[in-house]
């Protein structure tokens, strides 16, 4: 049979997707509009921001730690409209198995970090240790939907086939879209950095707002979509659309996982779109790893074509060798999500040097910035994994 050419991403061609930019001329009247892009008049908004107290970045944290604090029910209910059930922290990688499972007196080692961490560490991503009951857990569940609709994907085992591939993928895209409506409602207060600033630094400061509040807009919307589309698959039970890849290990790998993210290489390295840039929506894939019975799974989903970036992403890592495949699996992780866990027995006794090349400085700054030397350091083995493949499968969209 002739192969295909993949369709190639509209984003590879076109440019970075930045709002226009804005600057303060040399004169400006009380009354005229700021240049700043706000719609104010500039007494009400620019005039004398010089003189202000400086602005205090952990506000802007606090802000963002408040709005992860809202509670409501990702889930709709039977009609279509907003859960109005009771609502709990809910766990993204389940407590029982996967949490547990590579747990240390009830701990584990968290990627999630704090601005205080952030400081401490010089500006470094260290893992710090929490225990279970507060690592993966978010508002964003009532009781009711958090304990029957992901039932068949919690338990002492779990056999994945499409069903149970949907729900792990929901309960991924649930968490990023609220992770994302945060980080929107979180950068009005951006706006304010240049408080107290000279007025030779404000226009920075301000196309720097102007332009992450933009992209947390577009990602914000996207991930809403993506969270709809999955619940109404979710709702009707139909997969169409929809493609999955799982793998099953003989013994535990050292972590444990839930999100999503835009892969914009392969595990080879090669470009599959350029984040940021263009009109074009961007594919995402769904990444789980937990336990069942003692045994690590990794499960991807996502949307789109066969030959689209998502599904290129996850045949690169379907084309692994079975021996590196632990490694990939761990590397994936540590690499490419933030709600990831770590088991503090393995973690502890790597040399440092060996820790700080698991976790670079880009992980802490996100994946939109990955190089393809560190796709392509996804293969490589790790001496102190040792788990095996044993069971693998899944099923493309086109196959549905």
């Amino acid at each position: 049979m002739k192969s295909r050419t993949p369709l190639l991403h509209s984003s590879l061609t076109q440019p970075l997707n930045r709002l226009p930019t804005v600057f303060r001329p040399k004169t400006i009247g009380r009354n005229e509009r700021c240049s700043c892009g706000s719609e104010k008049k500039f007494k009400l908004c620019h005039d004398g921001r010089e003189h202000m107290p400086p602005f205090n970045i952990h506000q802007a944290a606090a802000h963002y730690i408040k709005e992860l604090q809202r509670r409501y029910c990702s889930h709709a209910n039977a009609a279509g409209q907003p859960c109005g059930g009771q609502i709990v922290r809910a766990h993204t990688v389940q407590k029982s198995g996967g949490l547990e499972a590579i747990a240390r007196d009830s701990r584990v080692y968290s990627l999630i970090t704090t601005m205080p961490e952030m400081e401490k560490n010089q500006g470094r991503l260290v893992p710090r240790l929490v225990g279970i009951g507060q690592a993966s857990v978010f508002p964003g569940f009532c009781a009711e939907h958090d304990r029957d609709l992901f039932r068949p994907i919690e338990g002492k085992d779990c056999t994945i086939g499409l069903a149970e591939a949907l729900l792990f993928s929901y309960r991924a895209v649930c968490f990023e879209a609220y992770l994302k409506r945060a980080q929107l409602a979180a950068s009005d207060i951006l706006f304010r950095l240049d408080e107290g600033a000279p007025v030779e630094h404000q226009d920075l400061a301000q196309n720097m707002a102007r332009n992450v509040q933009h992209s947390a807009r577009r990602a914000a919307a996207a991930t809403h979509a993506r969270k709809e589309a999955y619940g109404a698959l979710l709702s009707a039970q139909n997969f169409t659309g929809f493609s999955y890849s799982w793998t099953r290990f003989d013994e535990l790998l050292p972590v444990a996982c839930c999100g999503t993210f835009l892969p914009d290489n392969d595990l080879a390295g090669t470009l599959l779109q350029r984040i940021a840039h263009g009109s074009q929506a961007f594919e995402h894939v769904t990444l789980n790893i937990t336990s069942f019975a003692g045994q690590s799974v990794i499960v991807f989903g996502w949307t789109g074509t066969d030959d689209g970036p998502a599904a290129r992403f996850v045949q690169s890592f379907d084309a692994l060798d079975d021996q590196l495949k632990a490694a990939a699996t761990t590397r994936l992780a540590l690499e490419y999500l933030e709600n990831s866990y770590i088991s503090p027995d393995w973690w502890e006794t790597l040399p440092e040097s060996y820790r700080r090349g698991l976790i670079s400085h880009d992980a802490a700054r996100g994946v939109y910035q990955r190089r393809p030397a560190i796709s392509r350091a996804l293969g490589r083995p790790i001496a102190s994994l040792t788990a095996s493949v044993i069971a693998k499968g899944g099923q493309a969209a086109d196959a549905i």
